[in-house]
């Protein structure tokens, strides 16, 4: 089976473009200019240097559309070469920092506020996030186009994240072609180790059933019979929505990442380098409270794959899960 293609993995609309790119909102752009001012400065005196400002909003116009051919671009005169360049800088400079707007609640004070927020919404406890995968778009390369062909048929990078109950994603792995099962790449993710491995874990994530049970990832019982089994499903699913409705609402603001916006033709490290950059600026708007766009429907979802690892059955998840199931839905 397919080996990450990266060597440095990443953890961590509107068709109008101008519209859609000012729609992030000017502040939201300050914000960018100012965090990544530094980096994106010219590091020549030339006259002709493009400024910061320019920078991100050339930027900001490609991850809101999925193209360089925009309103903007030509009425500044900007060629898609510059584009392009302006969209290579500003990628690698958010990615840089992703590490400061992505991040996992660790603190038991951050902890405690996740899992109330979570239990607002169905009465699940205990919830630090929810999992899912979500596919990329792009023109594979021609020596391994078989690894990134999906279940769905097309080209892709499978992309993990965790989220929490606001949509602000708090964990990625971005780093797998598209026939990865997405069971695989949890089991290669960090996460394991984020909860085995720390002490101070208290609680677990959701996901759905293409995932494997265990005591820190809670699935939704098969075949549910009692009421209280079903309570248990109901609430979860509930809960679990969450992370569509982010992977919905992130592929609505950077159209580059929806594949009804086209394919990308970037190489995979590099989609990889762009899925992170938008779930920076992601975080940033959901930071700074911008209203979640309508989303796109995300349509099919990949039938369940065989992970080339399957896990052994694990008692402890199952007597957990059948210990929450009475304890809080009988």
């Amino acid at each position: 089976l397919a080996t990450p293609v990266t060597p440095t993995p990443l953890t961590v609309g509107r068709s109008h473009v101008t519209e859609a790119a000012m729609e992030a909102s000017a502040g939201q752009r300050l914000h960018i200019r100012l965090h990544l001012g530094t980096e994106l400065r010219p590091s020549t005196g030339r006259s002709h240097a493009l400024p910061v400002y320019v920078k991100v909003t050339a930027a900001l116009n490609f991850y809101t559309s999925g193209t360089f051919q925009t309103p903007a671009g030509d009425a500044a005169g900007i060629s898609q070469a510059s584009m392009s360049r302006c969209v290579s800088q500003v990628t690698t400079a958010l990615t840089r920092r992703a590490n400061a707007y992505i991040h996992f609640p660790f603190q038991p004070q951050q902890q405690a506020r996740t899992k109330e927020e979570f239990l607002r919404i169905a009465g699940f406890p205990n919830v630090l996030g929810t999992l899912g995968c979500t596919h990329v778009a792009l023109k594979p390369p021609s020596d391994h186009e078989n690894l990134y062909r999906n279940p769905l048929r097309f080209h892709s990078m499978n992309m993990q994240l965790v989220c929490d109950a606001h949509g602000m994603i708090t964990h990625v792995v971005a780093e797998f072609p598209g026939s990865v099962p997405d069971a695989h790449i949890l089991s290669c993710s960090s996460l394991r180790g984020i909860f085995e491995g720390h002490q101070n874990m208290d609680g677990w994530l959701l996901a759905d059933g293409t995932y494997p049970l265990k005591p820190w990832l809670l699935t939704p019982v098969e075949a549910a019979e009692t009421a209280a089994e079903q309570r248990y499903n109901a609430a979860h699913m509930a809960t679990q929505a969450v992370v569509g409705r982010t992977v919905g609402a992130l592929k609505g603001r950077f159209r580059c990442l929806d594949r009804a916006g086209g394919v990308l033709q970037y190489s995979p490290l590099k989609v990889c380098h762009i899925f992170v950059a938008c779930c920076v600026l992601h975080n940033m708007a959901v930071g700074q409270g911008i209203a979640m766009p309508e989303g796109v429907e995300l349509g099919a979802r990949p039938p369940a794959q065989a992970s080339p690892h399957p896990e052994p059955l694990s008692q402890e998840a199952q007597c957990l899960r059948q210990e929450l199931i009475t304890s809080y839905f009988s």
